[in-house]
C-alpha cells in the first residue's frame, strides 16, 4: 500500500475551513480498560482522526500548521516494559514516512519538544484548548465527502474482498474477510431469511478497517428463485441498475430516490400489487410504504459516512424520503451506495392486498453496490454477482457441494 496522504487530508480540511493561517490539532482515541480486569475493550480509532492521520493505534495526536504547510504526528511512546507485552512499535521515522507527515515526535513530549512556528509563546498542548471544535468538525466532514485516488483504491479493494466473501454465508464471510488482511467488518453482518429479510438491520444471527464497502445481495434458499421471489428481485435489480446509470455530477441525490420509486411503482403495477394512476401513486408516496429506507448513503471511512446533510439542509417529511441518509448535489469524487429494496405496506386505495398476500412470503429483497461519482458519470466499485442466472448458478453449485 502506498503512503497514506495525511498531509493532503489536512490541506483539504484547511480549504474547507477557508483558513490561510492557524493550527489544526486533533487527538486520536485512547485505550479503555474493561473494569476490574486485565483486559481492554477492542479499540476502534475515531474516524475523523483516522481521515487526518491514517493512524489506527491509540494514544496518537496530530497537528497541521496551515501557514507553514507543515503536518506533524505525535506518536504514542512505548517503553521497554510495555514493549514486552505489545511488541516493538515502528520508529518515528517509519511512522512519519508511512503516513505522509513532515515531522514526527512522541506524544509524551508534546509540550516540551516542539513549538509551532508563529506561536513561540504558546505550547502546542495549550493551543488544543483554543480549537474551534464545531467549525473544525464541519470542515473535516465536508473534506471526507470527496475521495482521493488513495481512498478509492482502498474502497475498491474492500469491495473486492467483500464481493468474494459474499459467496459464503456469515461465518465463512468473516473468515474470508480476515484472511485477506481486514481485521474488522465495516458493520455487523446482516444474514436473514424469509420475512426477516425485510428487516433492514436484522442481527439475530449475526468491519473492513480503513475504508468501508457496503454490499448487499439476496439469494434463494433453494437452487432457484420461486416465481414470486424472482418477480420482486427483478424489480429491485431494475431499480438499482436505472439509478446507477442515472448517477452523475450535479444531480441531486433525492432525485435518484424518486427515480427508484418510479421504477418500483411501474414494476409493482405490472404485478398487480399496486393499482391506479402512476402519477397519483408518486404523489401519495405509496412506494415509501414498501421501501421505507432511502436509496442509499455516502460511504467512506464509515459505512454510513458523514456529511449527508450539509448545514442548512433539512429532511423531507414524507414516507421513504424522511429516511434519506443524504440530501445533496452529487459531485466528482463523492462515493455513494445504491441499495433499493421493497419490503412491506398501507395506502389502501392504491394497493391490492389480495395480491400482496401472494407475495408476502418473499419478505424483502435488497441489492446494494458502491459507486464513485466521476466527471462524466460514475464508477461502480462492486464486482459481485447479482443477475438472476448468476445467483442461481452459485446456489446450485453450493447445494451440490453439500
Amino acid at each position: 500500500m502506498s503512503t497514506y496522504p495525511a498531509k493532503q487530508h489536512f490541506i483539504n480540511t484547511a480549504k474547507k475551513l477557508g483558513a490561510t493561517s492557524g493550527v489544526i490539532f486533533v487527538r486520536g482515541g485512547e485505550t479503555i480498560v474493561h473494569p476490574d480486569s486485565d483486559t481492554e475493550y477492542e479499540f476502534h480509532q475515531d474516524s475523523n482522526f483516522y481521515y487526518l492521520s491514517g493512524v489506527r493505534s491509540p494514544g496518537f495526536s496530530a497537528a497541521y500548521d496551515i501557514g507553514a504547510n507543515k503536518a506533524i504526528l505525535f506518536a504514542y511512546y512505548v517503553d521497554a516494559d510495555e514493549a514486552v507485552w505489545i511488541g516493538v512499535p515502528p520508529t518515528l521515522e517509519e511512522l512519519r514516512t508511512s503516513h505522509g507527515f513532515d515531522e514526527a515526535y512522541y506524544a509524551k513530549d508534546i509540550d516540551t519538544i516542539y513549538t509551532l512556528p508563529h506561536h513561540s509563546t504558546a505550547q502546542l498542548g495549550a493551543l488544543a484548548s483554543q480549537v474551534e471544535s464545531e467549525r473544525l468538525l464541519e470542515a473535516v466532514h465536508e473534506a471526507r465527502v470527496f475521495k482521493d485516488d488513495y481512498e478509492v483504491d482502498v474502497m475498491r479493494r474492500a469491495n473486492k474482498i467483500s464481493g468474494d466473501a459474499h459467496a459464503q454465508l456469515h461465518g465463512r464471510f468473516i473468515g474470508l474477510t480476515i484472511s485477506q488482511g481486514c481485521l474488522y467488518e465495516a458493520y455487523g453482518g446482516i444474514v436473514a431469511r424469509g420475512r426477516n429479510a425485510a428487516i433492514l438491520h436484522y442481527t439475530k444471527n449475526n468491519q473492513l478497517e480503513d475504508y468501508a464497502s457496503d454490499i448487499t445481495r439476496t439469494w434463494p434458499v433453494g437452487a432457484k428463485f420461486t416465481p414470486e421471489c424472482r418477480a420482486i428481485y427483478e424489480i429491485v435489480l431494475d431499480m438499482q441498475k436505472q439509478v446507477i446509470a442515472a448517477c452523475g455530477p450535479h444531480k441531486q441525490w433525492e432525485d435518484m430516490h424518486a427515480l427508484s420509486n418510479q421504477v418500483a411503482a411501474q414494476g409493482l403495477l405490472k404485478l398487480g400489487i399496486l393499482k391506479g394512476d402512476l402519477a397519483e401513486i408518486a404523489k401519495h408516496h405509496v412506494v415509501g410504504y414498501f421501501m421505507p429506507h432511502g436509496i442509499g448513503h455516502l460511504i467512506g471511512i464509515d459505512t454510513h459516512d458523514v456529511a449527508g446533510y450539509p448545514k442548512g439542509v433539512e429532511r423531507i417529511n414524507a414516507p421513504g424520503l424522511r429516511y434519506l441518509r443524504a440530501r445533496r448535489e452529487m459531485l466528482p469524487q463523492m462515493a455513494f451506495t445504491v441499495e433499493p429494496g421493497p419490503a412491506n405496506p398501507e395506502v389502501a386505495q392504491f394497493i391490492d392486498f389480495d395480491v400482496v398476500a401472494k407475495y408476502r412470503k418473499v419478505g424483502g429483497v435488497r441489492i446494494e453496490d458502491n459507486i464513485v461519482i466521476t466527471e462524466s458519470g460514475n464508477t461502480n466499485l462492486t464486482d459481485c454477482p447479482k443477475e438472476v442466472d448468476e445467483i442461481e448458478a452459485i446456489r446450485a453449485a453450493a447445494l451440490a457441494a453439500q
